[in-house]
């Protein structure tokens, strides 16, 4: 009888165990924010950045219900989160560069890489591929911006001599707003670039 209470009470405890890991995994993932690096990149020892991209590849083009303010929105929050994060912005020689996008889905003919939408500097993803011109060889679990859902966030930390991926975070759908005010957008950046 003995043997089967201590039997018993071991099993329960495992099990309460289990579930208290369990809903601390829920409560991280509820979130939805992940991230992924290279075995050699090293997020807390890069004190200074730049974007990737300064300027608009073309005139803005707002469709689907964009805002403006949502590139501006995400340059902001992006930076503030690095400067909290003991990042400066450096006009030479940065440590890493930064890059964002918000996936979209697009109508099949507009999905060419021949014809790429115009669009904000570092802004909204080109299911056709994406903008930038940097690789991710060494990337595990990289996949294209057309392969996230809809209004995920994506930020992206590139090594400014190789012009390789170094570290990505993205939120599933964190965007479903393209109107999306400060507030909304600071939070999923935050979310974001939490293992950063």
């Amino acid at each position: 009888m003995k043997t089967t209470l201590r039997l018993l009470s071991l099993v329960f405890g495992f099990v309460l165990a289990g579930l208290s890991l369990t809903s601390c995994v829920t409560t991280s993932a509820s979130k939805g924010a992940h991230s992924i690096k290279t075995p050699y990149a090293a997020p807390k020892t890069y004190k200074t950045y730049a974007w990737f991209q300064t300027a608009p590849v073309a005139q803005p083009s707002f469709e689907k219900g964009y805002s403006a303010s949502l590139d501006q929105n995400v340059v902001r929050a992006i930076e503030e989160e690095l400067e909290k994060r003991g990042y400066r912005k450096a006009s030479q020689n940065p440590d890493v560069l930064v890059a964002y996008d918000v996936s979209v889905s697009m109508a099949e003919e507009t999905d060419k890489a021949a014809q790429p939408r115009p669009g904000f500097g570092y802004s909204y993803g080109y299911m056709a591929g994406y903008r930038y011109s940097y690789g991710h060889a060494d990337m595990p679990g990289y996949r294209s911006v057309d392969l996230f859902k809809e209004g995920t966030l994506i930020i992206d930390l590139i090594n400014p001599k190789s012009n390789m991926l170094l570290w990505r975070g993205w939120a599933e759908g964190g965007i479903t707003n393209f109107k999306a005010g400060y507030g909304k957008v600071q939070g999923v950046v935050t979310d974001v670039m939490g293992s950063l």
